[in-house]
């Protein structure tokens, strides 16, 4: 009964071991009772060596998964991975193939993408592959470039051996020390320039720092234009992409001159139109060709051209003001009226034409003589007439002299000369006159002044006729306007010339 015990105990005491020995291999080698959890997904390798099955799959050092299967498949390593259902994997993630400690143990990391793009679902794959160097392309490699470095050992023992050799690399060694010595000098040399240069650079950083602390609100605004014109360069693109599409589709002009047949040959015909006027105007034909192929016609049109651009620059500089005037005669209680258009080419030198409306008329003196036959005597009869609200006209040429006007020409229907010197920059003119010179009465004299006081109004003065003989004289007073009008310029210019 004893021996039957101790056997019982000896069993008890095994069966816990193997419970615990199970127990311990299922905890250290991962193993899951009742099957595995989770969900799969693949990834294609150029390259799967040194990768085992049941190796692990780690996120930032933590394991996340189990490699389950390694099948070739189209000329590469495809590694099917058994993540735990609480890892999401992102679809842009990027999976590579480590090794871990000295013993180069392989396992595959994954590096997850951004978590807005949707996560990997069971059976989908990572796109993002990386497999690292193998061994024996590094020894390649590494062999590679001792070969490279022994060729190099070799060109510089040919070159430094020897005697010749030695010379040579003292030589460089010499050249070295000068070179060293020469730019210790320059600096040495320098170093107040490069002390100053420092200085001043660190100057320059302080205002430039100061100019920003005081300008941060425009820096601020220039940094949103900047901003603003980036989204607006970005609309700019996008409605080009959708003008490309339509293009693309055929829609629109342009659209329908890539994609239909026919407006692509009517556009060739046109070309060709174009190419055979272009030869026949290279070959001097017709007037074009003449015009472009003759040096004499070019000639003669550039000199015609000339002359018209002359003449429009002249008219161009041609001035015409436009006046009118009223005076008022304080004798005779009546207004005379002016109408003048003073055409001026020059500076010191103008026309000018007008009208006047002289209610006093012109005063005609008729002398009648008539012969008594019995007494021999003679009786003279002296006929006075006048011409009431006859329109009189004025053709004048005047030429300036610094602050003095000469002037003459046609005043009122009759020759005349006049003066006029202008005081103040011209807003003021003193005027004197003379003209209707007949034998039978005094000559016609006028003296003025005027004074501008806008810039297109003036007021005048002055004493009329002041010398006549037949109670003509008045003083005046009165006022006018004047402005310059430039429709009259084109109105002239473009008028077209009579022809015989």
């Amino acid at each position: 009964m004893s021996n039957f015990g101790t056997e019982i105990k000896v069993g008890l005491f095994v069966l816990a071991g193997i419970i615990i020995l199970a127990y311990m291999s299922v905890k250290v080698g991962k193993f899951e009772i009742g099957g595995k959890k989770g969900y799969e997904i693949v990834a294609y390798f150029d390259s799967a060596s040194g990768l085992n099955i049941d190796v692990p799959v780690e996120i930032a050092g933590i394991e996340v998964g189990r490699i389950k299967n390694i099948a070739l498949e189209r000329g590469k390593a495809k590694v099917t991975m058994r993540i735990k259902p609480d890892i999401s994997v992102p679809s842009d993630s990027k999976a590579f193939i480590r090794t871990k400690g000295v013993m180069g143990d392989k396992f595959v990391e994954i590096i997850p993408g951004r978590p807005e793009f949707p996560s990997l679902k069971s059976g989908e794959r990572i796109v993002n592959t990386y497999t690292p160097t193998d061994i024996d392309q590094l020894l390649n490699r590494l062999g590679d470039v001792a070969l490279d470095i022994r060729k190099v050992s070799q060109s510089l023992g040919n070159v430094l051996g020897g005697k010749e050799g030695e010379v040579k690399m003292r030589q460089i060694l010499d050249n070295i020390n000068a070179a060293t010595a020469s730019l210790n000098r320059i600096i040495l040399d320098n170093e107040k320039r490069v002390n100053a240069l420092l200085a001043n650079f660190q100057e320059f950083s302080r205002d430039m720092k100061e100019v920003s602390d005081a300008n941060k609100e425009v820096i601020s605004e220039i940094v949103a234009n900047v901003r603003e014109t980036t989204i607006q360069l970005k609309d700019a693109i996008e409605s080009f992409n959708q003008i490309a599409q339509r293009i693309e589709r055929g829609e629109g002009t342009l659209g329908r001159l890539v994609h239909d047949t026919k407006t692509i040959e009517d556009l060739n015909a046109t070309l060709a139109s174009l190419k055979s006027v272009s030869e026949k105007i290279d070959s001097g034909k017709g007037t074009i060709g003449t015009l472009i192929n003759d040096e004499e016609v070019a000639e003669n049109l550039g000199e015609t051209l000339q002359g018209i651009n002359e003449y429009f620059t002249r008219t161009d500089a041609f001035k015409f003001d436009i006046g009118f005037r009223l005076e008022q005669l304080t004798r005779h209680h009546n207004t005379k009226t002016y109408l003048d258009l003073r055409i001026q080419p020059k500076a010191d030198k103008y026309y000018l034409l007008g009208l006047v409306s002289d209610p006093r008329g012109r005063v005609t003196v008729t002398d009648t003589v008539t012969t008594e036959t019995p007494g021999g005597g003679t009786t003279v009869t002296h006929e006075v007439k006048s011409e009431r609200d006859r329109l009189k006209f004025n053709a004048q040429i005047a030429k300036r002299y610094q602050d003095l006007v000469v002037r003459g020409g046609i005043i009122e229907s009759s020759g005349g000369v006049g003066l006029d010197y202008y005081l103040f920059d011209d807003r003021l003119k003193l005027t004197l006159q003379a003209f209707d010179f007949d034998i039978d009465r005094r000559a016609h004299l006028k003296a003025g002044v005027d004074l501008s006081f806008f810039k297109y109004l003036y007021l005048t003065a002055g004493y009329d006729d002041f010398i006549s003989d037949e109670g003509m004289s008045s003083f005046f007073v009165g006022g006018g306007l004047v402005f310059t009008d430039d429709d009259i310029k084109y109105l002239l210019t473009s008028a077209p010339v009579p022809t015989p």
